[in-house]
């Protein structure tokens, strides 16, 4: 009985273990960009995840995979840009994929892709105006130092 029982459990996990297959997996077996990350969306993947993996994997398809999962996320726009930008991508080319997969320009921007603003509403950062002190001196600045024409 209980052999019986090891193997349904050991058929099970392996058979689990092959339904679910990765993002690599995916991309290795020739799947479109769109059917990776929809298939690792629907596997329980967070979109952001399924994006950096595929960037690993495959980053000469950058465009492709942000495209793809703004068309599966459309409401993670800036969390796919952010995610591609961390992975390497250049923030105005995540941008500009996030935007030819279906993103509303108004919710992507380059700015909070490079790093976290105080400018966009809800992110962290630095809000204009929070710094304290003010800037180093210019040297030179505010009048001649007797080198200009007006001088000699």
């Amino acid at each position: 009985m209980k052999k019986a029982v090891w193997g349904v459990a050991l058929s099970a996990s392996l058979l689990s273990g092959i339904a679910t297959a990765g993002v690599a997996e995916y991309i290795k077996a020739g799947y479109t960009m769109n059917q990776v990350i929809a298939n690792a969306v629907a596997e329980g993947t967070a979109v952001e995840a399924a994006v950096t993996e595929a960037l690993a994997v495959a980053p000469e398809e950058a465009d492709a995979i942000v495209a793809a999962a703004v068309a599966v996320r459309p409401s993670k726009a800036q969390e796919i840009v952010d995610a591609a930008v961390a992975a390497g991508m250049k923030p105005r080319d995540a941008v500009a994929a996030a935007i030819a997969g279906g993103a509303d320009p108004s919710t992507v921007s380059a700015a909070t892709a490079a790093g976290r603003s105080g400018l966009a509403p809800g992110r962290s950062g630095v809000a204009p105006g929070s710094l304290r002190g003010s800037p180093p001196p210019i040297a030179g600045a505010g009048g001649c130092d007797g080198k200009c024409p007006s001088k000699n």
